[in-house]
């Protein structure tokens, strides 16, 4: 579940973190006193959503049962409980 969550939340924080390290680096960033005070806060948190956005698009797309699948319960085989699925 961890996994699931951080694969949508890395994605809003990487504008951020990338802005942060923009500031961190650069001498000229930093003498002219750009700071998160002076952050261009709507473009950072339009391309966080977007990127998000994306993430969320991708799992869609590519993860989950196929078009017409069957679903098998959960069942025990041999003394094991076998997960439910789709074939």
């Amino acid at each position: 579940m961890l996994s699931k969550t951080l694969f949508h939340v890395i994605p809003f924080l990487l504008p951020f973190i990338a802005y942060g390290l923009y500031v961190f680096f650069t001498r000229r960033a930093r003498a002219q006193g750009a700071t998160f005070d002076e952050a261009p806060w709507y473009w950072l948190f339009s391309i966080a959503l977007a990127l998000t956005g994306a993430s969320l698009i991708a799992v869609w797309a590519f993860t989950g049962a196929p078009a017409g699948g069957e679903y098998v319960a959960p069942h025990l085989e041999n003394g094991q409980v076998v997960p439910g699925k789709f074939n």
